[in-house]
């Protein structure tokens, strides 16, 4: 048969600051996440964004000369990467 089990005053103190915690945390959390919708609808309705109905803007083609606005863009490959047949060592990150 369990004896009862009795709480001394330091301990009834500990459970009641636990208490106040646990709730202070979810109130935090509860504001935090109605401050973050708050802050979102603000931005959504002040914020200038481009109509969906604008088309988007036209992307720079690469010419021959290399002249124009498309000065550093990125141009493919000359050649397909080779697959590693396994010769050289394996490279593992993070491993210890």
């Amino acid at each position: 048969m369990p004896r009862p089990t009795v709480s001394t005053p330091a301990q009834q103190s500990r459970d009641a600051g636990l208490s106040n915690l646990r709730q202070f945390t979810w109130w935090a959390a509860a504001g935090a996440t109605g401050l973050t919708v708050a802050a979102s609808l603000i931005a959504a309705n002040t914020v200038p964004g481009r109509p969906s109905s604008q088309p988007a803007a036209a992307v720079p083609t690469n010419d021959a000369t290399g002249s124009g606005s498309n000065q550093g863009a990125v141009n493919p490959p000359t050649q397909a990467p080779q697959p590693d047949l396994g010769n050289g060592p394996a490279v593992v990150s993070g491993g210890s």
